[in-house]
């Protein structure tokens, strides 16, 4: 029995296995398999702790829901059976990712055409997100590589609407692939999908994670300019970054951090963490750039110089006190003194934002050429570093030649100065100059420049009495730069926001500036003409405009709409608006209200509002809201309680962009206002034709409220042609060449999808007598999802994501079809015929610089 089994054991000179591999046994007198060498062993340790690691690996990414890539051929397969409405008939994916490390239940795919996201909610998983990003509204986008600690890596997205969306990849997926093809779909647009899918393949010996040491190699360690041709030769190879005809044009060194200038987009490339292992490839579209500064040298303790460029990379806003609302408003690049030549980027940005300067320097000297400044003539005036006019010439002058920041073919047309700082307005731009140091006796200089297009309103406030003895020019910007500041001490409530950027307001010595004359000036720069865009920089304001005011013009023009509080008549208005130089000459007055002591006008342009402030009412405030930067508008009918109906107008920015004015009941016919709105953002007009008068829009019919809510109340599901049908005549709501195309009852209230907009009908009240109409013109409505429906009570629930108020409408439980047909609908018009935003203007990328 004892000679049955016979034990071998290892020689002395044999070392001993302490982790056999199992599939050496396969039965019990089976002999182990001898290992010989110490190499052996110490490869089958790492084979062991390779197979830990990986355990290891496993369960952080599955707890840290990162993302693993799966096949994308396959999985569309599986969409397509399980979602047959969930992809378009020529949309492919290109990218496929499975959360938790592969395990979880959320997908997350890069197709031809948008980034879409499924997202299973609740226990169950019964309900699931669908959210559809399409390209066309990206501005930037990042891929940051694994670090020491933080071992997966990350996908961000900054889209227009819906803000950032962040994908934790795990560290095994190669991000390159994914780098080029986002910045050929995002940056070449339209139709780059299927060839960029076609033409992006993986590539075993080049990726983003080894990059780091070749790129420092060429990038070096200085604070300063850098060759261009060898980082664009490096950047086209390991790892290919850029685009086949992408050009670097200014390369930077910023300490660890790089800052590449292309002709297609911002690069910035951040080394992060302690190790610097981790590294944020980070790509800002030109147009998200709002605008730019450069801040010179200092004294001996402050040798850098600066170049900041401000833009809007959407986010998910914050409100934690002392943080920006948006985390990413700015970047700031260093410069050591003498390492780059700072005016020459500062025309380099210039010709990017502005367009290329082509034109050999003007002689035009500038509308208010002459004026003799005689100083502030007021210590409080010099105090509150209130601004006076003074010489755009000599202005224009020396910041063509003195200091060269102007471009040959810019001119200054106003110019205005305060103790020490100046404002210059010229035909391409806003530039504030801010002297620093004690007095602004320092060698420090800050030059502000905020392209015209920036701007999205404007007004002008005189002065008033006693203290506030200055007049104000007020702008609104297109750029989210709103702050919360932190509270002083623990018990005290929360401090209100702080507008920085966001809106501007520049002092006037009241004595030394015309406001009005101010204001006619912006009218000429700000309002739309030829095809909705700006006032091209080649048409100069015309000196005629830029004269004083006569006396009193103010004064008579208030004192004859007087006090009532109900319609004036257009006509009149319009004459008297002309009288006092306050409108444009093509500009005409269709509809005028008067409520207490303010008053607001709708013109072919703007909306105009005249606000009586302060216990005199001396201090007036003209405000204008271009109908080009209008975003959405609501009317609201009077109801059983409240009598007063309602215009709500929200327009682009980021600071008290809403509107709000009440209208007595019986002056005002809501829906011909509507549709003088609708006329001039979604309608055919190209900014050209004026309403000659306030008869325009025949008023609705006598009874169409009634017989319209009365349709409404009907529970059915109401037919597109029959709904188009009503409103345009029943009320009046719809455009002439405007059809619905869907139209879903939830409850008392309706969502629609016509050619031109988004419209919900909200009823509101007991009775439902007062109903709101809120418009969405589609060419600003830029991402969407839809949700399913689950257990219980939970309808499907559709919801469009816009730069204000999202859009989110719950449907009936019960009705699948109707949330898949939405969706159909939405994909054809945000995917396949996105509309272009009114006045968009397009930076040249093919333009020398």
């Amino acid at each position: 029995a004892q000679s049955a089994i016979q034990i071998q054991r290892p020689s002395p000179s044999t070392p001993r296995c302490l982790f056999p591999d199992k599939g050496n046994y396969t039965n019990q007198t089976e002999q182990p398999q001898q290992i010989n060498s110490s190499v052996s062993i110490q490869q089958h340790h790492q084979k062991i702790q390779r197979k830990a690691t990986k355990k290891t690996m496993g369960l952080i990414d599955y707890m840290g829901d990162n993302a693993a890539q799966i096949d994308a051929k396959e999985y569309e397969e599986k969409v397509r059976e399980g979602d047959p409405k969930l992809l378009q008939h020529d949309e492919h994916l290109v990218f496929a990712f499975k959360g938790r490390g592969g395990s979880g239940r959320d997908y997350y795919m890069l197709t031809t055409k948008r980034l879409l996201i499924r997202d299973k909610k609740g226990m169950t998983g019964k309900r699931i997100r669908y959210s559809s990003v399409p390209y066309e509204s990206i501005r930037a986008f990042s891929l940051e590589t694994a670090g020491s600690v933080d071992t997966d890596q990350e996908l961000k997205i900054y889209a227009r609407s819906i803000g950032k969306v962040s994908i934790d990849l795990v560290n095994s997926v190669d991000i390159l692939p994914i780098q080029q093809f986002l910045s050929a779909v995002v940056i070449q647009g339209e139709g780059a999908g299927e060839v960029a899918a076609g033409a992006i393949a993986h590539d075993g010996n080049a990726n983003m994670n080894g990059s780091k040491t070749g790129l420092f190699d060429v990038f070096g360690s200085n604070y300063g300019q850098i060759d261009n041709q060898e980082v664009e030769s490096r950047l086209k190879s390991n790892p290919k970054i850029l685009l086949e005809d992408e050009k670097v044009e200014l390369a930077f060194k910023c300490g660890r951090d790089s800052f590449i200038l292309t002709s297609l987009r911002v690069l910035k490339i951040d080394v992060q963490g302690m190790t610097g292992k981790s590294v944020e490839y980070l790509t800002i579209l030109w147009p998200a750039i709002k605008g730019f500064s450069i801040e010179t040298a200092g004294n001996i303790l402050d040798r850098d110089s600066e170049l900041t460029l401000f833009f809007n990379l959407p986010d998910k806003p914050s409100s934690a006190e002392g943080f920006p609302r948006n985390s990413r408003t700015r970047m700031k690049i260093d410069f050591r003194d003498g390492k780059a030549d700072l005016f020459a980027v500062q025309r380099y940005i210039s010709d990017k934002l502005l367009g290329p300067d082509t034109v050999a320097s003007s002689q035009y000297a500038g509308s208010t050429a002459g004026h003799n400044d005689t100083g502030s003539g007021s210590v409080l005036a010099w105090m509150g570093d209130d601004n006076r006019m003074v010489d755009a010439s000599e202005a224009n002058r020396q910041f063509h030649t003195s200091i060269p920041l102007l471009q040959n073919c810019e001119n200054v047309e106003l110019a205005f100065k305060g103790r020490r700082d100046m404002v210059l307005c010229t035909t391409k731009r806003l530039i504030f100059v801010d002297m620093q140091g004690f007095l602004g006796m320092g060698k420090k200089v800050e030059y502000i420049s905020v392209p015209w297009k920036t701007v999205t309103a404007f007004s002008v406030r005189s002065a008033g009495s006693w203290v506030d003895k200055d007049s104000e020019m007020c702008l609104w910007l297109d750029f989210d730069d709103v702050y919360y500041p932190r509270r002083d001490n623990e018990d005290d409530p929360p401090p209100p926001p702080i507008a920085r950027k966001s809106y501007l307001e520049i002092d006037f010595q009241k004595d030394k500036v015309d406001t009005l004359m101010v204001h006619r000036y912006l009218s000429e720069r700000l309002m739309r003409v030829n095809g909705h865009q700006l006032k091209p920089y080649t048409n100069p304001v015309s000196p005629d405009l830029l004269v004083p005011s006569p006396p009193g013009t103010v004064e008579n023009l208030l004192d004859w709409i007087g006090d009532n509080a109900a319609a004036i008549d257009a006509e009149a208005v319009d004459e008297k608006f002309h009288e006092a130089g306050i409108l444009q000459h093509d500009e005409h007055v269709a509809f005028a209200f008067k409520t207490g002591r303010d008053s607001l006008y709708l013109t072919n342009k703007r909306l105009f509002l005249i606000d009586v402030q302060g216990f005199s009412g001396k201090r007036k405030e003209y405000m204008s809201v271009p109908m080009d930067v209008m975003r959405s508008w609501s009317i609201e009918s009077a109801g059983s309680f409240d009598r007063d109906m309602e215009l709500r107008v929200w327009f682009k920015g980021f600071w008290n962009n809403k509107i709000k004015q009440d209208l007595r009941k019986g002056k005002a016919d809501i829906f011909a206002i509507q549709s003088h709105i609708a006329h001039f953002i979604i309608g055919s007009a190209d900014g050209k034709a004026a309403l000659a008068n306030a008869q325009a829009y025949e008023p609705s019919p006598s009874g169409a409220m009634s017989s319209f809510l009365g349709y409404l109340n009907d529970a059915h599901m109401k037919d597109p042609v029959e709904l188009t049908s009503k409103l345009r005549s029943s009320p009046a709501l719809l455009q002439p060449d405007e059809s619905i195309d869907a139209a879903f009852k939830c409850g008392r209230d309706l969502f629609l999808i016509s050619t031109k907009r988004i419209i919900v009908i909200d009823k509101k009240g007991i009775t439902g007598k007062s109903v709101e109409y809120k418009s969405y013109p589609l060419m600003y409505n830029k991402a969407f999802s839809i949700e399913t429906e689950g257990h219980l009570l939970h309808g499907s629930e559709v919801k469009v994501y816009t730069d204000d108020d999202d859009i989110k409408q719950e449907l009936k439980k019960g009705e699948k079809e109707n949330v898949w047909a939405i969706h159909e609908i939405l994909s054809e018009k945000m995917l396949n015929d996105p509309q272009k935003e009114i006045g968009e203007v397009e930076i040249d990328l093919t333009a020398e610089y």
